[in-house]
């Protein structure tokens, strides 16, 4: 019906056009174009052209465009009526004009239009905005992607189901209900960090399993609600994850728990001191202790040393199980072999052997006598008694307060001086310096004097003692810088003066010749009107730095055996002995 229409009005057109006046080029080619086509169209065929080329057009749309042409054409017509006086009947040649088709409903090139404009609207699907494009955003609550809903997909770093944000695992990543990736924080009852479910340590150091908050233990340690757990847990106490070991509130904890035995010496029941005195088997010896440290002392007449009942030696008293050694035994004490007797060092005869404080002394002579009166000491140096001069004793050496003087049945009397060894010091000098006593059993008998110094040595040697003759010597020696330079000797009538020698090092001159005086073939002593004389000759005795030994006779006599107590100014005169028998 309407193309029938369409066909009519363009007949009448037709007839109509050539007294039609036009105003503007523009608008006279538009008209004109349009006539032209219609009439070509009513003689060829009957069929009419469109100007919107898609069959998807809305008729409704297009229709209005019609109707808008022919109102148009009717209005130019009725003012060509009163204006125009002749009209040809031939229409006039025109250019024929291509017009575009109408976008409506479509899609070109991406854009989407309606009534030839960018539009927003859907087709096929997909959402177009205001500028024709593909949407990007929300709409209704909804997220479209390129004109599609968000679907399992993230915009702008949230995660979208169905256009709607929405939990989900993206990526394998988690995401929760509103779309937020969940990182460090607990979703569904799982705790998550960088969108998995943690298993070990978090950033804050708690600990989980597959997300959920640790209980037990790991390497040892136990774990509480993913943390290392302090505090008691079915009577066991933990710090940090440990079983507690160490005091807290004065209860001492072992493996958690309170402790009963034996820890660093200290005895424990249920984690407190034991009072009083207990025993407990302790590296598995039964050890005594005395609230609750190891007991030292006595108890019991049982002598305890660190817990434990005695055996050895301590405060030079011998233990065996905690009591005194009973009898005779033998102990080493600083790696010397000491006798006890009933525990305690010995001191007395033991198998025909002297013994002071556990140690044995050395028998110097069974048939010894003193020389002079000899002053003795007890053990603390107090002096006690004066033996007489040739009375028998018995002398040991080895004492640390002496020689032992004791009678001849072996009763003690004292200690003498031992000084037999020489000089205390260099230049002094005196009596007791060197030993008053006489041994018999000496293997050797001779007698020695030394000039150590500048001072004068003088004594007198008796060649006859029926008549006294006497023979005076004289020992003078000159000290140099570093020893002796000079010794001047005079006996009787003979005169020696001897020089000695030296040589340089970087320690100083040293003489490299020495000189002595000293006896040789003494006799054994004789007495004579009560006094003990020594039948000896006097030499001085000299050496080369090649020890080339020369000996020069001063004199042959008798010599006092005092002279062993009483020593020389500037020397000193002595007795020499190998020990006895």
């Amino acid at each position: 019906m309407k193309k029938q229409s369409w066909l009519i009005a363009a007949s009448v057109l037709a007839g109509l056009v050539a007294a039609v006046p036009v105003t503007s080029a523009d608008d006279s080619a538009t008209v004109i174009e349009q006539v032209s086509t219609s009439s070509q169209s009513v003689s060829t065929s009957d069929r009419v052209q469109t100007t919107s080329s898609s069959e998807s057009s809305s008729s409704e749309q297009v229709t209005v465009k019609q109707n808008a042409s022919v109102s148009s054409v009717s209005s130019v017509s009725s003012v060509s009526a009163t204006a125009t006086t002749t009209v040809s009947s031939k229409p006039a040649a025109t250019t024929p004009t291509k017009v575009a088709p109408v976008k409506n409903n479509v899609v070109v090139a991406g854009v989407y239009y309606l009534n030839d404009k960018p539009a927003a609207g859907t087709y096929r699907g997909v959402v177009y905005g205001t500028d024709g494009k593909p949407f990007n955003g929300t709409q209704k609550n909804l997220m479209y992607v390129a004109g599609r809903l968000a679907n399992k997909q993230l915009v702008n770093g949230k995660y979208y189901v169905g256009g709607k944000l929405s939990q989900g695992v993206y990526e394998g990543k988690q995401y929760d209900e509103h779309g937020e990736f969940v990182d460090g924080g607990y979703f569904n009852g799982y705790y998550y960090e960088n969108g998995v479910k943690v298993t070990g340590l978090t950033r804050n150091g708690f600990l989980f399993k597959n997300g959920v908050s640790f209980y037990g233990d790991l390497n040892g340690r136990h774990y509480e609600m993913g943390t290392l757990f302090t505090g008691n847990l079915n009577g066991v106490i933990y710090k940090d994850g440990l079983k507690f070991t160490g005091n807290r509130g004065g209860v001492y904890y072992k493996a958690g728990k309170p402790f009963s035995g034996v820890m660093s010496n200290v005895l424990y029941h249920n984690g407190r001191r034991y009072t009083g005195y207990h025993t407990s088997k302790f590296n598995n010896v039964i050890t005594l202790f005395k609230d609750g440290r190891l007991f030292s002392g006595t108890r019991n007449g049982v002598y305890y040393k660190s817990g434990k009942a005695f055996s050895g030696v301590l405060n030079n008293k011998l233990y065996k199980a905690g009591r005194k050694y009973a009898g005779y035994h033998f102990a080493t004490v600083n790696y010397a072999s000491k006798l006890f007797r009933n525990g305690s060092l010995f001191t007395g005869t033991y198998h025909k052997s002297m013994y002071e404080a556990g140690q044995k002394l050395t028998l110097v002579s069974r048939k010894a006598f003193p020389v002079k009166n000899t002053v003795l000491t007890n053990v603390a140096g107090k002096q006690i008694g004066t033996l007489k001069a040739g009375t028998s004793v018995i002398i040991y050496s080895g004492s640390q307060h002496g020689m032992l003087v004791t009678t001849m049945a072996g009763k003690r009397l004292g200690y003498a001086e031992d000084g037999y060894t020489g000089l205390k010091t260099v230049g002094d000098f005196g009596p007791n310096v060197v030993s008053t006593f006489y041994y018999p059993e000496a293997p050797v008998h001779d007698l020695y004097l030394m000039a150590v110094d500048d001072r004068l040595v003088q004594f007198d040697v008796i060649k006859n003692l029926k008549t006294q003759q006497k023979t005076h010597v004289a020992i003078a020696a000159m000290h140099g810088q570093y020893g002796i330079d000079t010794i001047k000797i005079k006996a009787g009538q003979k005169l020696i003066n001897w020089h000695a020698k030296y040589q340089t090092n970087q320690n100083g001159r040293w003489p490299v010749t020495g000189g002595t005086i000293l006896t040789e073939r003494t006799a054994a002593p004789i007495k004579y009107h009560g006094k003990i004389y020594f039948k000896t000759t006097v030499i001085f005795q000299t050496s080369d730095e090649h020890y080339k030994i020369t000996k020069t006779k001063l004199v042959t006599g008798y010599v006092p055996l005092s002279y062993l107590s009483t020593g020389f100014k500037g020397g000193a005169f002595g007795y020499y002995y190998l020990g006895g028998k």
